[in-house]
């Protein structure tokens, strides 16, 4: 059941986002980390949602839960950006240390949410089926069309802000693989970029999409928490 797979998510969002919580306290609280937690908050609700779409059903409570998955994806994913400039200071990358450098992930930041947040307030959402599943979404392809239903929905918001910051954090990736020898945040931010892009036509794209988060998530956390780690030992 693809319902079973998305709840499966849901708990490891859920599990990864509760210990990168203990990793920010055990590893001096760093402010990259921080940043990454609170943008990955509802990844675990946005697959719950899913996950429980069917067994809810089409109406106004399952649109209703829908509703903050969105929201939230759309004013709180550019703060991965600014988590990037963050890290690639904690990591003692040379470039970063000058505050324009900062200063120009922020702005890029407020650049990209003003591209999604107005989404906010003009939010319209569609019922749309996979396999077992049932959501409400955006946009609805003819493989996603649910019993009775023949609304196609090609138009809505694009993932412009989600595929800028997913480069940005996997070029970030690279020079930590290149300058200091970790390459899980590659990895983590290529699974991503490989699962939303090279399937992005699939009618499985979304949940090879959000097992790219999974990724991602775990990648970047990992990350921040090992270069807190070494710079409360001293070691940068």
């Amino acid at each position: 059941m693809l319902s079973g797979l998305f709840l499966s998510y849901a708990v490891i969002h859920l599990l990864v986002w509760l210990w990168g919580w203990r990793l920010w306290a055990q590893t001096g609280r760093p402010t990259a980390l921080l940043l990454v937690l609170v943008a990955s908050t509802l990844l675990f609700y946005d697959n719950l949602r899913i996950g429980l779409g069917r067994f809810i059903g089409q109406g106004e409570l399952l649109y209703a839960l829908s509703v903050p998955a969105f929201a939230w994806h759309w004013s709180m994913l550019p703060l991965l950006v600014i988590a990037a400039g963050a890290l690639a200071r904690l990591a003692g990358l040379r470039w970063a240390q000058n505050r324009l450098v900062m200063g120009a992930f922020c702005v890029a930041a407020v650049l990209l949410s003003a591209l999604d947040i107005p989404s906010i307030f003009s939010m319209q959402l569609y019922p749309a089926c996979l396999a077992d599943t049932l959501r409400y979404s955006t946009r609805v392809t003819e493989a996603q069309l649910c019993a009775g239903s023949a609304l196609v929905i090609s138009t809505g918001p694009g993932p412009l802000v989600a595929i800028v910051t997913n480069i940005v954090v996997l070029v970030l990736g690279i020079a930590l693989w290149i300058q200091r020898g970790w390459p899980w945040l590659t990895v983590g931010a290529g699974l991503m970029f490989i699962a939303a892009g090279a399937f992005a036509s699939s009618d499985w794209s979304l949940p090879i999409a959000n097992f790219g988060e999974i990724c991602f998530t775990l990648g970047y956390i990992t990350t921040c928490a090992h270069f807190a780690r070494q710079r409360l030992h001293g070691r940068l």
